[in-house]
């Protein structure tokens, strides 16, 4: 990551932890202690993880090259679980300091204040129901129900704590919890609003070339300017077919990418979305976002390093094909070892596969249905310290899960180990 990067995500960290470093700063004054209750502070933690998932979910690039499918992932899903448990906290020292006790929880005998509250509450409880956990077909559809209510949520829980105005009796958390709200419009503003206003991202299908019975690349030329900042090997990017920022998008790892901003997509018709990309004629328009991703080797930086162990199954070969491609442009002197777990006639790219291995030092294993365990990982990995090399799985979860495990068993770390789950 750039070293502007790396100010804009440490200016985004701190704008978002200071309402809770104002909260305990406050909780301890004995000046300020009686301008804020146990029970406001609770709900005012949960506001700040809600915001926290709100730019995780924005695609700010500079998280999502620190942080990566993975971790974003489950980021995403531990933060909110921990902000339904703050926000049930703060339900309940609500109900607990109230002379009307569940009383409160009637719609219909509070003010407006409290009705926000309860509409956000309400609202939140139905995202649990509504997680994006659907089939390949159902994906968008569920993703875009869900957003439509976090966006609903934030609504309400900031109309909540307008109405009932006790941050504005603090100035210790009155000034940070400004800085909060505008930090996360401004990156909803910059995701949803200014990127499709000013058409960012447009591309147009050069060609789509079939690679086998189910699976074809889809070459993308830009429309404008090209991606800023160029993908690197093993990023991935978010297409969608209509400039509208609420059309369904789904993402797809770059197999590889041109200095002059061309895309090569590897994709398997698995649902109506990828069907119809597949499906388009050369020049139709599509719209893409990124790079993202954090699926990218370190470079080389002295004779002390380590080979690059690349495990792939199916179509999570792309990524992979992306890093060897551009290892071999730049004559990359490491050892790659390439192991395949593939379905039965469908050898993605075994044609290229073969000449990279003429131009970089590549040693490749088919699984040919066996299983992936320690004890073949054991018998064709390379030798030396495993720490000293950096390993990447991309797969289906089960091979990936089955990866780990058999590096964990060789002694691999696990911070060694970059994973990305295709399904």
């Amino acid at each position: 990551m750039t070293e502007r990067g790396r100010v804009w995500v440490m200016g985004l960290a701190l704008v978002l932890l200071m309402p809770l470093v104002a909260v305990l700063l406050s909780l301890a004054s004995p000046r300020l202690s009686g301008t804020i209750t146990w029970t406001s502070a609770l709900g005012l933690l949960a506001t700040v993880l809600m915001s926290l998932i709100v730019v995780l979910v924005s695609r700010v690039r500079g998280l999502t090259r620190i942080l990566g499918v993975e971790i974003s992932n489950r980021l995403h899903r531990r933060l909110g679980v921990a902000t339904a448990g703050f926000t049930l906290a703060h339900v309940v020292a609500a109900v607990l300091a109230s002379p009307q006790g569940l009383g409160m929880l009637d719609p219909f005998a509070v003010g407006p204040a409290t009705q926000a509250g309860i509409a956000a509450t309400v609202l939140l409880i139905a995202i649990g129901g509504v997680l994006p956990r659907a089939s390949v077909r159902r994906y968008g559809q569920v993703a875009r129900v869900h957003a439509v209510l976090g966006v609903l949520v934030l609504l309400f829980v900031g109309l909540h704590v307008l109405l009932f105005g006790d941050i504005a009796g603090n100035p210790l958390v009155r000034v940070p919890a400004a800085l909060l709200g505008g930090a996360v419009l401004a990156v909803l503003q910059r995701r949803w609003l200014i990127g499709p206003a000013l058409g960012r991202g447009a591309h147009v299908v050069g060609a789509v070339r079939p690679e086998t019975p189910s699976t074809s690349t889809v070459v993308l030329h830009p429309a404008g300017r090209p991606l800023d900042p160029l993908p690197e090997p093993g990023q991935f990017v978010w297409v969608r077919l209509r400039r509208l920022p609420v059309a369904e998008e789904h993402p797809f790892t770059i197999a590889a990418s041109t200095r002059s901003g061309v895309l090569e997509l590897t994709v398997r018709d698995q649902g109506p979305f990828s069907g119809g990309l597949l499906d388009l004629e050369p020049g139709r328009p599509v719209w893409v976002d990124g790079p993202h991703g954090a699926f990218v080797p370190a470079a080389v930086s002295g004779p002390a390093d380590g080979g690059l162990v690349l495990i792939a199954g199916g179509v999570g070969v792309t990524p992979i094909m992306s890093i060897l491609r551009a290892h071999a442009a730049a004559a990359d002197p490491r050892a790659h070892t390439l192991l395949l777990a593939e379905r039965e006639g469908e050898a993605l790219f075994a044609p290229e596969i073969v000449a990279l291995s003429r131009r970089l030092d590549l040693s490749v294993l088919r699984l040919e249905g066996r299983r992936l365990d320690a004890g073949m990982l054991r018998a064709v990995l390379p030798t030396g310290v495993p720490g000293r090399h950096q390993y990447f799985v991309c797969g289906p979860p089960p091979l990936v899960g089955a990866a780990i495990h058999g590096l964990g068993a060789l002694g691999v770390p696990a911070g060694a180990i970059m994973t990305e789950r295709f399904g």
